[in-house]
């Protein structure tokens, strides 16, 4: 019999089994099935406030860890500090310098100057302390298990669970355990930054380093190298590219949860972020947000080591130059340091700075006049909002929520085994059927609602931002692959969108779409949308030009050299970003239900809110996230991994 009328009979079987199984449990999820995660939270929580002072698990490893990053953080103060303004402006163009050449230093330079000129220096100061110590731990944890996940197939599919966790658990819900665990202010905000950024950088090395052509292995093999050598002399050299890249996407993670590390007292510039959304203050909100940002492309600008210019290059520097440049380079900032010491140049000066609150309260109350009713016949936001509810997101909710539950189960069985094998299918089966052991939540007036039509309402909405996201990414990661001029115009934009703290660009966007789930989409798209055009564009940019010469020489044409050489060898890449841009909708789920979204989100931020009472539901509504997006990265990456075998 053939394959493929085997797999079509096994695929009935399972549906007719499913449909006599559900006929018997009925339409909804049986109470049996709950596992008592919410009870089991709440008592965990309750263990950890009383014995946090006695227990040793405290005393000798969380509050020792609490006061090393607590140390670096003032330390990495105090030195940015002392450095002044200007040294701190001449140190990241040295920097810029060494790693980037000429238009990376000037570019540097001028986003961290921005910083100064929109009057929130000394705020950003804590800021870049917290962030700078939270990238370097978080790259020295992520390039080592990057290299460790790329040679182990093993250790790859071991972490990939635990990166999907870290990556798409909303920052509320792991927040409550870190500030029973180490305290308040810095070292919980560090931790909190550092979860959520290791992943990318694991991610890249480990696509960098399977990236690296056969034929260069083998070349190294032959020559003798061992696997030490193999490593640091060929692999690492030749995944540059993308690790910096990962650096980059490292930067910009640490940079986009900002704001909620501020809900833990650290005082810096995200604490004047929701100052400002708290009053309803745009403008208040908006320039910190935007000083964010700056901070953020400075630090892109002076990592990423994209050297533009000439021939020469700092890696054909004798090492002997190399460390006299150093020298002289650090001792250049400390005289300015010095200089700005004596002239008493202490804070950005105030005839420098520029109050940009009324021109943008101004913007967004004319938008919000203009384009949400827009003008007859063509429409404006209101109809897009109405369009996207009624015909879209309303009609895949009473769908999914309407559909027994374990048929929802089954079918996504099924679809993982026909992507790649049973174990898949089971997995992606099991991640199901945990969402609906999670029990229920009170719903008011006695009556309760299932976890699970809650994660059927997340489901539509997810499902709805990713089509949207992939729709507008591929096609302009496609462009930027193949245009140098439109790289350069879309990577500021991609920088902003990905780096301005959520909180900030969800008033606008609530001023066009009017809180609500539509609203909860668009802002998920915005997030999302960046790692996928990125890496698009990385896998065009890197396919080799032998292949796409040979393509050339046979007569293809531009359309044809895309289609049938670049995007089917760069299509590994293209997953992976699509992968990201699945994550990223996830994780954005909780931001999205504080502007009306609601369902899991909602309950995640619940348990942040009032952890006594409502931990359980938090931990629940945070899991059931994380489980939907186990299900949704593994049948992303098995239609990659077949298509690349295929």
């Amino acid at each position: 019999m053939p394959v493929a009328r085997r797999r079509l009979l096994i695929v009935a079987a399972v549906v007719v089994t499913m449909l006599v199984v559900a006929a018997a449990l009925g339409a909804n999820v049986p109470s049996w099935l709950d596992v008592h995660v919410q009870s089991w939270a709440k008592s965990t929580y309750k263990w950890t406030v009383i014995n946090r002072d006695t227990h040793w698990l405290f005393s000798r490893v969380f509050h020792p860890i609490s006061t090393g990053i607590d140390a670096s953080v003032h330390a990495v103060g105090w030195t940015l500090r002392n450095l002044r303004w200007p040294g701190v402006l001449a140190l990241t163009g040295v920097i810029g310098l060494a790693t980037g050449g000429v238009r990376a230093a000037g570019s540097g330079m001028a986003a961290m100057a921005a910083v100064g000129v929109l009057g929130v220096w000394d705020p950003m100061m804590i800021t870049l302390s917290l962030m700078i110590v939270a990238v370097a731990i978080a790259f020295a944890i992520g390039v080592p298990l990057g290299v460790w996940t790329a040679r182990s197939d093993r250790a790859d599919r071991l972490l990939r669970s635990v990166l999907d966790t870290a990556q798409v658990l909303p920052t509320f819900v792991y927040l409550i355990p870190l500030v029973v665990m180490f305290g308040i202010q810095n070292p919980p905000a560090v931790i909190a930054t550092v979860v959520y950024a290791v992943p990318p950088a694991v991610r890249l090395t480990n696509l960098g380093l399977r990236g690296v052509p056969v034929v260069a292995n083998e070349v190294g093999q032959s020559f003798g190298c061992t696997s030490r050598q193999q490593l640091f002399k060929v692999q690492l050299p030749m995944a540059r590219r993308t690790i910096l890249l990962g650096l980059n996407q490292v930067i910009m993670m640490a940079f986009g949860i900002v704001v909620i590390a501020s809900l833990v007292g650290t005082g810096d510039a995200g604490l004047l972020v929701l100052k400002g959304l708290q009053k309803n203050d745009v403008g208040a909100a908006f320039a910190p947000g935007l000083a964010i940002v700056f901070a953020a492309v400075a630090l892109d600008r002076i990592t990423t080591g994209e050297r533009t210019h000439g021939k020469r290059s700092r890696f054909t520097m004798p090492a002997l130059d190399r460390r006299r440049a150093a020298v002289v380079a650090a001792g250049g900032v400390l005289a300015v340091a010095l200089v700005a010491h004596l002239v008493g140049a202490k804070t950005f000066p105030d005839a420098l700075t520029y109050d940009i609150k009324k021109p943008i309260n101004d913007a967004v109350q004319w938008i919000q006049d203009n384009l949400r009713h827009g003008v007859p016949v063509i429409g404006g936001t209101d109809s897009i909002n109405t369009f996207l509810v009624t015909k879209i997101l309303e009609p895949t909710r009473k769908f999914l929520t309407w559909v027994p539950w374990l048929m929802v189960v089954g079918t996504i069985g099924v679809v993982g085994w026909v992507s790649k094998g049973w174990r898949l299918g089971v997995t992606c089966a099991a991640a199901m059927l945990a969402i609906g052991a999670m029990g229920t939540i009170p719903a008011g007036a006695g009556d309760k609602v299932p976890m699970w039509d809650l994660a059927m309402d997340t489901f539509s909405q997810v499902v709805v931002a990713i089509v949207i996201s992939v729709i507008i990414a591929v096609p302009l990661g496609v462009l930027a692959g193949r245009s140098d001029r439109v790289n350069r115009l879309l990577r500021p934009i991609l920088d902003t969108a990905q780096v301005m703290p959520q909180f900030v660009y969800l008033i606008p966007v609530v001023a066009l779409f009017r809180a609500g789930r539509v609203c909860g989409v668009v802002a998920a798209v915005i997030y999302a949308v960046p790692p996928c055009i990125r890496l698009t564009n990385l896998g065009l940019r890197e396919v080799a030009y032998t292949p796409r010469e040979a393509a050339i020489s046979f007569g293809a044409t531009p359309r044809q050299e895309l289609f049938k050489v670049q995007l089917p060898m760069a299509f590994r890449s293209i997953l992976l970003g699509i992968n990201q841009t699945v994550l990223m909708v996830l994780a954005t789920v909780i931001i999205a239900a504080l502007v009306g979204a609601g369902a899991l989100g909602l309950e995640a931020y619940r348990g942040f809110a009032k952890p006594q009472s409502d931990i359980g539901r938090g931990l629940a509504g945070g899991l059931s996230i994380v489980l939907l997006a186990v299900v949704l990265d593994r049948i992303t990456q098995a239609w990659g991994t077949r298509s690349t075998r295929n």
